[in-house]
């Protein structure tokens, strides 16, 4: 009779297979490896891969990795993304967006609440004031011709095919709207 546990996954390596009385647990990914693989780069942790293009704000501040939300910003061409999302799907967005649009070493990942734009501002307003609604300036168009330029860059390089320099073009184009 065998005094060892029976080979279930609840104790296996999930990177290996290998059975163990008591596999670790990652603290990113929460996945169990065994101690060969509980290291992020030994069993190639999702929520780990995309950290090095966390943005530092701040030199304490620790970002989220294990459940943070981030945005995808690139300070060359101006994308933003939509909305934040998990570490692992943000630094896919990012790779395409690089890869697509060419802004190599210009994306980076802010994790959603870290940014300096989200920082609270308190505005003290007069009781009998009225409470207007602010209207979004129109965008400028010094900032579209720009962003045309760069566009026209990125296709005259070959880094966007015809389709996707129309494409781009044409989204730009609404914001004169």
């Amino acid at each position: 009779m065998s005094l060892s546990q029976p080979k279930t996954k609840a104790n296996t390596c999930i990177f290996c297979g290998d059975a163990h009385k008591v596999p670790a647990k990652c603290s990113y990914c929460g996945f169990k490896f065994c101690d060969e693989h509980i290291k992020t780069e030994n069993h190639q942790c999702g929520k780990t891969r995309y950290a090095e293009y966390v943005r530092k704000t701040d030199a304490d501040t620790i970002p989220n990795l294990a459940s943070g939300q981030f945005f995808v910003v690139c300070d060359m061409c101006g994308y933003r993304s939509s909305s934040g999302s998990l570490i692992e799907f943000a630094g896919e967005e990012l790779v395409q967006h690089m890869q697509i649009v060419g802004c190599s070493g210009h994306t980076y990942l802010e994790e959603v609440g870290k940014s300096p734009q989200f920082h609270p501002q308190s505005i003290p307003v007069k009781k009998e004031d009225p409470i207007a609604t602010p209207v979004p300036s129109p965008p400028s168009k010094d900032n579209i011709v720009d962003q045309l330029a760069k566009l026209a860059v990125l296709k005259d390089t070959g880094t966007l095919s015809d389709e996707e320099f129309l494409f781009i073009k044409k989204e730009i184009l609404k914001q004169l709207r």
